[in-house]
C-alpha cells in the first residue's frame, strides 16, 4: 500500500500545484473543484501509508472521482461527434483521427491514473486485507457504458432525418401553379402533390426580385397541395402585390425536410448546430413562429464571420451565432434547426437547389465556358488607371474603397499572367487588351535600379517582394509567348536579374528586398514565392532564350523537389507546391529529370486524397472539391490552384510517356466543382446585380466574397483543362508536328 501512498501524495501535488500556479483563476469554482481533488488525494495518500481502511476507502473514492471525471469529459466528446455529424454528415477520416487525439488528452490525464490506481486498490488480497466487499467492478464497468449511452440518446433526439425528395414533375407544378395564379391565369391542377407530406412546418414561397424578397408567405395543411394553396392565397391576395413588378421576380419553393431542436442557445454550441446553405433555424413561442431559411443565412453573410472564441479572430467558423438570435428577437422559445428541400424557377426550368446553386454544366465544353466567362468577369475589374478591383461583394453589388486597402501586386500579375494565357487558348481580343493595359501600369513602376543600375524589381514602399517580380515576369512572358510581341523583353530580363540575385547557393531564395538600403532579408519566408521563381527562370530560359537561366531553374527545381522537404515530417506530406509542377511542366524538355515528375505525381497522389469523391460522403455537393471533413464547406481557390498542378502533371506525365487516367478523372471532378459554382444567372437571385456578378468565383457556397485571385486561379485551371481534354497530349510544349 505504501506505493499508491506515495503516488497519491505525488499526485495530489501535481493536481494541487498545477491549479494554484499555473491554472488562470478566471473560473475560481473549477480551480477549487480539483484543489479538493488534490486535497482528497494527499488524505489518501497519508491513510494507505499507515494502513488504515479509511485511507483505503478514500483511495477508492478518488479513483472513482477521476474516473467519473473523464468520463465526463469523454461522454461529451463522444456526444459532440454524434452531434456534429448528425449536422453536417460525414465527420472525414482526417477530422476523426484529430478527434480521437483530442480524446486521448483527457483520457491519459483524468483516467489513466485513476484507472491504474483503482486496479491496485481492488486486487483481491487487498480487498481481503480490509475485508472489503461489494459490487465495485460491476459499478465501473456500468460507468464506464456512459459515454456510449450519452452519444447513441444524442444522435437519436438531435440528428436530422429528411423527407423522401419531392419528385421533379411535383416541384414543376407547384411552380407553375404559383406562376398561373400570380399571372390570373388558369392554374393547373395540383395532383403531383396531393399525398405529399408537407413537412415539418409550413411552406414557404419567396418571390426573389433583383436580389432581395419581394414577397414571403407560406402556408400549412394536410399534404403540399394543401399548403401550396394556402400559400398562394396568401401571395396573390397580399394588398401590396396588385400590378407590381416584383410580380416578374423568381419564385422560390421552400418545404421543411426535417427539423430537430437545438443542443443549447449558447453562441458557440449554436455556431456549430448549423450546416451552411441546408439549414436554416425554427423558433416557436406559444403561437408564434419565426424562421430563417438557409440562403437568408448565407445572403446575411453569417458564416465565417465571426469568431466560434471570442478574441481568437482566425477561428472564425461556423455561424455568427449572436447575430442569428438576434433576428430571432432573442429566441425566446423553443429553437430548432430545420433542413429544406428547395426549388427555383428559371429560364431553362424549374431547378433543384443545394446551399443556394442550381445544377450546372460539366465537361470540356462546359469548363471553357466557364473559363471565358471568368475572364470577362476579371475585365469587369480593370480599373480606368490598369488596377483590378480586387474584391466584388456581390449581395451588396460593392467593391471596397481601393483607397483604404491593400492592393495585392503579387495578384495583379498573377491576373495578367490568365489574361495572356485565355486569350492564347481562346483567341478571345478582348483579353489581350486587358492584359495589356494591366502590365502598363505595372511597367510604369519599375524602378530605375534594385540593387544594381541593370535590375528591376516590383516595388511597394521601401521594399520589394520576390513573388511580385516573379509573376510579373510570368505575366508578361505569358502575353509574349501568346502574341508573339516582345515589348516587355527588355525589362523582363531587368527583373530576372533581380530574382537572380535573390538566390541562394542551395537553390532557395531570398524574399524582400530593402530598396533604401539594398540589403536583402535573410529571414522573412512568405508563401509560393521560392515556387513563383522557379517558373519565372523556367520562363525566362524557354521565351527569350538566355542560358544563363537555365542552371538558376534546375537548382531552383532540384531544391524544391527534394532538399526542401529533407527532413522526417518531410518525407510524409507536401505543402504549397502546385507553381512547382506548373514550372516542373514548362521546363520539359530542357530540364528533363525524372525526379520532377515523380515528384509531382506523389503530390497529386497526395491531394488526391483529400479530394472529395462519389460515394464517399454525404455532401454530395462537395464532390471534387478538396477539403477534410464535412465540417467545413470547402472553398473554389482550393480546387483551382490544386488543380493547375494536377493539369501540369498530366502534361509531364504524357511527355514521359506514362497513362494516368486517375489525373485526368481527379482533373474532370475539380473543374465539374469550379463550372457548376461559378456565378450564373441562374444560381444569382439573390444578387441585385447578377450580369454584374456573372463569371465570378465566391470564395464558398456560403462564403459569397468574390476575389481577383480566385477567379484568376478558376479561369487558368478551367481554360487549361478544357484545351488539354481536347488535345491528343503527345507533343511537349513548343513542338510542333
Amino acid at each position: 500500500m505504501r506505493v499508491w501512498a506515495v503516488a497519491e501524495a505525488i499526485y495530489g501535488v501535481i493536481i494541487g500545484g498545477l491549479f494554484v500556479f499555473f491554472v488562470p483563476w478566471k473560473t475560481p469554482f473549477v480551480n477549487v473543484a480539483f484543489l479538493a481533488y488534490a486535497g482528497l488525494a494527499l488524505a489518501a495518500g497519508h491513510g494507505l501509508w499507515r494502513g488504515h481502511r479509511w485511507g483505503w476507502r478514500l483511495g477508492l473514492a478518488g479513483g472513482l472521482v477521476g474516473l467519473v471525471a473523464g468520463l465526463v469529459v469523454i461522454a461529451g466528446l463522444v456526444s459532440s461527434w454524434f452531434y456534429l455529424h448528425g449536422t453536417f454528415g460525414d465527420f472525414g477520416h482526417g477530422a476523426s483521427i484529430a478527434s480521437l487525439l483530442v480524446i486521448s488528452v483527457p483520457l491519459q490525464l483524468l483516467l489513466l491514473y485513476p484507472c491504474l490506481k483503482l486496479k491496485g486498490l481492488l486486487a483481491s488480497p487487498v480487498r481481503e486485507t480490509f475485508d472489503a466487499k461489494g459490487p465495485w467492478l460491476r459499478v465501473i464497468l456500468g460507468l464506464c457504458l456512459l459515454p456510449f449511452l450519452l452519444g447513441f440518446a444524442v444522435h437519436q433526439r438531435y440528428v436530422l432525418t429528411p423527407l423522401d425528395p419531392v419528385p421533379e414533375a411535383a416541384r414543376v407544378q407547384a411552380v407553375e401553379y404559383v406562376r398561373a395564379r400570380m399571372m390570373k391565369r388558369e392554374p393547373p391542377g395540383l395532383e403531383a402533390l396531393e399525398g405529399l407530406a408537407m413537412g415539418a412546418g409550413p411552406l414557404y414561397v419567396t418571390i426573389w426580385y433583383r436580389g432581395r424578397i419581394g414577397y414571403r408567405v407560406f402556408g400549412d395543411g394536410a399534404d403540399l397541395a394543401e399548403a401550396l394553396t394556402r400559400a398562394t392565397d396568401n401571395l396573390v391576395n397580399h394588398p401590396q402585390m396588385q400590378g407590381r413588378r416584383e410580380s416578374r421576380g423568381r419564385i422560390k419553393i421552400d418545404r421543411i425536410a426535417a427539423r430537430a431542436p437545438v443542443l443549447s442557445k449558447a453562441a458557440p454550441v449554436l455556431a456549430l448546430s448549423v450546416n451552411p446553405g441546408l439549414d436554416g433555424l425554427f423558433l416557436e413561442n406559444g403561437s408564434t413562429r419565426r424562421t430563417i431559411l438557409p440562403e437568408d443565412l448565407v445572403r446575411a453573410r453569417w458564416f465565417g464571420a465571426q469568431p466560434l472564441v471570442p478574441g481568437i479572430r482566425e477561428l472564425r467558423l461556423g455561424l455568427a451565432a449572436e447575430r442569428a438570435l438576434q433576428r430571432l428577437d432573442g429566441a425566446e422559445g423553443d429553437l430548432s434547426r430545420i433542413r429544406t428541400e428547395s426549388w427555383i424557377e428559371g429560364k431553362t426550368g424549374v431547378l433543384p437547389v443545394m446551399r443556394g446553386n442550381t445544377p450546372g454544366d460539366s465537361g470540356p465544353s462546359a469548363w471553357r465556358a466557364a473559363a471565358i466567362s471568368g475572364g470577362d468577369f476579371i475585365l469587369r475589374q480593370l480599373q480606368p488607371d490598369g488596377r483590378f478591383h480586387y474584391q466584388y461583394f456581390p449581395y451588396l453589388n460593392r467593391h471596397p474603397d481601393p483607397k483604404r486597402g491593400v492592393y495585392s501586386l503579387p495578384r495583379h500579375a498573377g491576373t495578367v499572367y490568365s489574361l495572356a494565357l485565355l486569350y492564347g487558348l481562346t483567341g478571345e481580343a478582348r483579353f489581350k487588351t486587358g492584359a495589356e493595359k494591366a502590365i502598363a501600369w505595372l511597367v510604369e513602376r519599375l524602378p530605375d535600379a534594385c540593387g544594381a543600375p541593370e535590375r528591376a524589381c516590383v516595388p511597394k514602399g521601401d521594399r520589394a517582394d520576390l513573388g511580385s517580380t516573379a509573376l510579373t515576369i510570368v505575366g508578361m512572358l505569358e502575353y509574349q509567348r501568346r502574341t508573339g510581341d516582345p515589348r516587355y523583353a527588355n525589362d523582363v530580363r531587368r527583373l530576372l536579374r533581380f530574382v537572380l540575385a535573390l538566390q541562394r547557393e542551395n537553390g532557395d531564395f531570398n524574399h524582400l528586398f530593402h530598396l533604401s538600403t539594398g540589403e536583402i532579408d535573410e529571414e522573412t519566408r512568405l508563401m509560393f514565392f521560392s515556387e513563383e521563381a522557379a517558373l519565372a527562370l523556367v520562363m525566362g530560359h524557354k521565351l527569350l532564350g538566355d542560358e544563363a537561366y537555365l542552371p538558376a531553374a534546375r537548382r531552383a527545381l532540384d531544391y524544391l523537389t527534394t532538399v526542401k522537404y529533407d527532413f522526417f515530417l518531410g518525407h510524409f506530406i507536401y505543402g504549397a507546391d502546385h507553381w512547382t509542377c506548373i514550372a516542373a511542366e514548362e521546363a520539359y524538355p530542357h530540364l528533363d529529370d525524372s525526379r520532377y515528375l515523380d515528384f509531382c505525381r506523389g503530390y497529386s497522389r497526395f491531394i488526391r486524397r483529400i479530394q472529395y469523391q462519389d460515394g464517399q460522403w454525404d455532401n454530395v455537393d462537395f464532390r471534387g472539391h478538396y477539403g477534410f471533413s464535412g465540417l467545413l464547406v470547402p472553398q473554389a481557390p482550393g480546387a483551382a490552384g490544386f488543380t493547375e498542378a494536377v493539369v501540369s502533371t498530366e502534361r509531364l506525365s504524357r511527355h514521359h510517356g506514362i497513362e494516368d487516367p486517375a489525373l485526368r478523372v481527379q482533373i474532370a471532378d475539380a473543374l465539374d466543382a469550379l463550372s457548376r459554382e461559378q456565378v450564373r444567372a441562374e444560381n444569382a437571385w439573390m444578387m441585385p446585380k447578377p450580369d454584374a456578378a456573372k463569371g465570378g468565383f465566391r470564395r464558398s457556397l456560403v462564403e459569397s466574397e468574390i476575389r481577383i485571385d480566385f477567379t484568376q486561379h478558376a479561369a487558368s485551371a478551367l481554360i487549361r483543362g478544357a484545351v488539354e481534354a481536347d488535345s491528343d497530349y503527345v507533343l511537349p510544349p513548343g513542338q510542333s508536328g
